[in-house]
């Protein structure tokens, strides 16, 4: 449904009576995208919001109804051995990733009038990002939770007109060869116009402007056709003094496929080495055999039967995530050269390290 659409659907809704709340709530539910860009947000909840309270729309995004993406909270509020390092003090940076093997499939068209950043980063992984980095809510109430989140949205540093370059990265992929699927054609040949530059893999690096996290590079990466499919939030720690230590402790908080913390310290190796060390992963899987497995848009369903808008967007979220967005898409329309490419199947493409801050850190 196109932005339009809803607010014609709101329009007519209205027209029939059918928002009013005399008689019981009335709440209408609206897919991402919100809008394509920042007017458009703004022009759709001007309509919307002529017939309807912020209480009575449900903006869904349905990585918030995942259980693995609201553990991010528990674990980080539940356990306090983790709020003391949870700063620029200890925190050396932060990665927040989406890959999939799959393609663009028969969504050729729409994902054409979208692109990677639209569609995931815009979104999901600026939610993920809200969740691992904002201060600790007032409280575990719905509106609390929604009002962190929009602080922390509100402090992204816009990106310099200098740095695009080095704070923003696209590419498309080309054919190649896909673990199950065997030979796969490029995007320029399922799509059909050689002329396309949108991209399938976009990366972008940011920055908070907040006490907790000045001067923290997150590097947020979402792309189709790559090796693996995943999602994950990839938080790695400043190193310590120990001579031999070669490796940072990480914190990974695995999204999909499996829902998972990983906790990588470093520890001695046995032997007459004082010195030798290796690094030993402490996993602990989310999910367990006799779990309840519920799909995140059935949790979605029952917090919108019941009132409970934590998982679903405010306006304010909505806009903070495009008014960042929109200087990159604006940044690439005008800068329409030959994009960045890479193989089907393959690992990130080695140009698209020219975003990170410092030559020692490379993608997980």
């Amino acid at each position: 449904v196109r932005t339009s659409d809803c607010a014609d659907i709101v329009d007519e809704l209205a027209k029939a009576g059918l928002l009013n709340e005399k008689n019981g709530w009335r709440r209408v539910l609206i897919e991402k995208p919100f809008g394509t860009n920042l007017d458009s947000a703004k022009t759709l909840q001007s309509s919307i919001s002529k017939h309807l309270k912020e209480n009575q729309i449900y903006r869904i995004d349905h990585y918030l109804g995942k259980s693995a993406v609201q553990n991010i909270l528990t674990t980080r509020f539940s356990n306090p051995i983790f709020d003391p390092v949870w700063n620029k003090d200890f925190i050396d940076h932060i990665q927040i990733t989406n890959h999939e093997t799959l393609g663009v499939g028969e969504r050729t068209t729409f994902y054409d009038s979208t692109g990677a950043l639209r569609d995931m980063i815009q979104s999901h992984l600026l939610q993920m990002m809200a969740l691992t980095m904002m201060e600790p809510p007032k409280s575990f109430s719905p509106n609390n939770i929604r009002d962190a989140k929009v602080t922390l949205l509100n402090s992204i540093s816009p990106i310099e007109p200098k740095k695009f370059d080095s704070s923003v990265y696209r590419a498309q992929y080309t054919s190649g060869n896909v673990h199950g699927e065997g030979a796969v054609e490029g995007y320029i040949k399922e799509l059909g116009n050689s002329k396309s530059v949108t991209e399938t893999y976009a990366a972008v690096k940011l920055f908070i402007n907040n006490v907790r996290w000045q001067g923290v590079p997150v590097y947020l990466r979402t792309a189709k056709r790559l090796n693996q499919s995943g999602t994950n939030i990839s938080i790695k720690f400043k190193k310590n003094i120990h001579p031999n230590n070669e490796d940072a402790n990480w914190m990974i908080f695995n999204i999909q496929p499996n829902e998972s913390s990983t906790l990588e310290i470093t520890t001695k190796q046995p032997g007459l080495n004082e010195e030798e060390t290796r690094n030993t992963s402490l996993s602990g899987f989310n999910r367990i055999d006799g779990d309840e497995t519920i799909d995140a848009y059935e949790i979605l369903m029952l917090d919108l039967m019941s009132g409970n808008q934590s998982k679903f967007l405010h306006i304010d979220e909505v806009e903070a995530q495009w008014r960042f967005i929109d200087p990159i898409i604006q940044y690439w329309s005008k800068n329409q050269g030959k994009v960045n490419q890479y193989p089907a199947g393959e690992k990130d493409p080695d140009s698209s390290k020219v975003i990170f801050e410092e030559p020692n850190q490379f993608w997980r």
